[in-house]
């Protein structure tokens, strides 16, 4: 499947990006092929090898869906709203800060390791290229994964970790109201249907409806067993 994906999939997943909506056929243990829509993103796994991540639509988020994350209630609604928290997630025994943000189209939840966003250093280059300096406050609140407001040469720019971009950080033109507006879009309030890319019976990728809003519901709750784990700011 990898060698026939569009030009564009291949780019965004070798920039770190999170794909367009892809609808894949696996083998499922019991040998039923299961045919779902996701999304792709190459991280930075263990050791620094490159891992790829899936994050399959669902119907909402489920918290206990991924048992790794141990999402309580409160932590839960806050990723519905749009914020990125910080939380410490134990994997296969070893314990790590990590970043959790949700996908609003997908509902699954994107996590990365803190460190791997390097955002100490990020902040430090863009005090050094900006010529400005942001206060210990300012600092804390991006660490813990809120956006901050800044003024940049007369301009309002606002910054913070988002897990879809490549590095895990942003930067736009605008303010904090245009920064929740655009992690709050949804696309599907935007068109009637998800599209997709669908491999045809051409043996190509073509862009189809792969989940509509009736069957939505049926579609989506995918369920598995329960003993298996499923520009103003320069940079």
């Amino acid at each position: 499947m990898a060698d026939s994906l569009p030009k564009e999939v291949k780019e965004r997943l070798a920039a770190g990006k999170v794909t367009p909506l892809l609808q894949v056929s696996i083998s499922a243990r019991n040998g039923d092929i299961i045919t779902l829509p996701l999304k792709l993103q190459m991280v930075s796994g263990k050791y620094g090898h490159p891992a790829l991540m899936a994050y399959p639509v669902r119907a909402r988020l489920e918290k206990d869906r991924n048992p790794i994350l141990r999402l309580s209630e409160q932590e839960a609604s806050r990723l519905n709203k749009g914020e990125v928290i910080q939380k410490a997630v134990d994997v296969n025994g070893e314990k790590t800060r990590q970043y959790l943000q949700l996908d609003p189209e997908t509902k699954s939840v994107i996590h990365r390791r803190v460190t791997e966003v390097k955002l100490e250093q990020k902040l430090k280059d863009m005090e050094k290229v900006n010529d400005i300096e942001l206060g210990m406050q300012q600092k804390q609140q991006v660490r813990e994964g809120k956006p901050i407001e800044l003024n940049v040469g007369g301009e309002k720019v606002s910054v913070g970790v988002d897990l879809k971009e490549p590095r895990g950080f942003k930067v736009i033109q605008g303010d904090l109201k245009e920064w929740e507006r655009r992690q709050k879009l949804r696309y599907d309030e935007q068109h009637p249907e998800y599209l997709g890319l669908v491999m045809t019976d051409k043996n190509r990728w073509e862009y189809q409806k792969v989940v509509d809003k009736q069957s939505q519901e049926r579609a989506l709750k995918f369920h598995a067993p329960k003993n298996e784990k499923s520009q103003g700011l320069k940079l």
